[in-house]
């Protein structure tokens, strides 16, 4: 079984497994660089893998939550990927992957903008369903030992915790597992899109 997996919830993050063998694997934190890298770096990574695309047997991609359009080039890159050589893909939480890595009870946090945050709770699996809060707030509906991930420390005031960066590896670890909490392919934003459809008609007089 070979696995590509994709997340693009918080900057661009690419891997290729072989089982629960990780070949190759590229990470860039930087936002609005999905559209540039995505596409480009899976064809590097499954070439710097020994493999061809016709190698890869299954395809995982992180659903976010996250900035929208970020989330919607990794879902669309991995959905095309997916129907032109006829694989399943499955999604799976973005927050998932970071709490695999950090492998203990903790609250899973990155940047939702706006002065919030995305979060989700973990007690060896994840608990409910992820949110999006203000970092005040999350102190006061949870009370960890462990804060992590990448928005960890983005509110030191509130939540002082552990940076530790999610990586589309660990998703496709926790797929070659047999333990993935799947969920439709589709971006949980968690939000309401900034823009909206007019109710009414403008006058043009």
């Amino acid at each position: 079984m070979k696995i590509l997996a994709i997340d693009t919830s918080v900057g661009v993050s690419i891997a290729v497994l072989e089982n629960r063998h990780i070949l190759a694997e590229f990470s860039d934190i930087q936002h609005g660089t999905q559209g540039e890298q995505t596409a480009a770096k899976i064809s590097e990574l499954i070439e710097s893998a020994g493999c061809s695309v016709n190698d890869i047997t299954n395809v995982v991609v992180g659903v976010g939550p996250g900035p929208f359009t970020g989330l919607r080039v990794g879902i669309a890159t991995a959905q095309a990927f997916g129907f032109a050589r006829n694989l399943p893909v499955v999604g799976i939480c973005s927050l998932d992957a970071v709490a695999f890595d950090f492998g203990q009870p903790c609250v899973v946090l990155t940047d939702a903008r706006r002065k919030e945050l995305y979060w989700a709770k973990y007690d060896q699996t994840r608990v409910g369903d992820p949110q999006v809060d203000k970092p005040d707030a999350i102190k006061a509906k949870v009370h960890p030992e462990h804060f992590v991930g990448p928005g960890a420390q983005l509110y030191p005031d509130f939540i002082n915790g552990q940076v530790i960066q999610l990586r589309a590896a660990a998703l496709g670890l926790i797929f070659a597992h047999g333990i993935a909490q799947e969920v439709p392919v589709l971006p949980m934003y968690l939000r309401k899109p900034d823009a909206q459809e007019p109710t009414t008609r403008k006058s043009v007089l």
